[in-house]
């Protein structure tokens, strides 16, 4: 038991520091670059908030993609349109003045889309994605999330601070 415990707190402690050093990254970018959508190694990651790529991307998910201008029909991109991010599969590329405009369906929706993607707006290709984090990460943004996340943090500390009691033998 003495050996789940300490691995669990390891595992705890690295994965507090990771996060601390990506979010360190991202805040300098956001600071830096205000019009940019901050990258970490050219990978920069959205969060689903609908069901238009279902099944492949659901609700909640976390999708990571890579900077690139080598987009293929079938290619799932990000982009951005009036202030928020799509994330929807490339049907068809349009060429026009020597310039590729790109033509997008979101996979459980009926119709593609109705603006044409240039690629100056796109974020870039899916590369991979993590189930359900999203979801978990858009509650901890909410006043109820923090208040759960703090005291979850200062429960761990308080646990992980008590030394259990010597029991003498007689």
């Amino acid at each position: 038991m003495k050996i789940v415990k300490k691995i669990s707190k390891i595992l705890f402690w690295i994965i507090l520091v990771i996060i601390a050093i990506y979010s360190t990254f991202v805040i300098i970018q956001r600071l830096i670059y205000k019009d940019k959508t901050p990258s970490f190694f050219g990978y920069k990651n959205f969060i689903v908030l609908t069901g238009s790529m279902e099944p492949t991307l659901n609700k909640g998910d976390i999708v990571f993609v890579k900077e690139t201008n080598d987009i293929k029909v079938n290619d799932i991109i990000s982009f951005r349109i009036n202030n928020s991010v799509v994330t929807h599969r490339v049907k068809e590329i349009y060429k026009e003045d020597g310039k590729d405009f790109y033509i997008t369906k979101g996979d459980a929706n009926t119709g593609t889309d109705t603006e044409l993607i240039n690629i100056e707006i796109v974020e870039g290709k899916y590369s991979f994605k993590i189930p359900f984090l999203g979801r978990i990460i858009l509650f901890f943004q909410k006043p109820i999330g923090i208040i759960v996340l703090f005291t979850v943090l200062v429960i761990f500390l308080l646990l992980s601070s008590i030394k259990p009691k010597k029991i003498k033998k007689i």
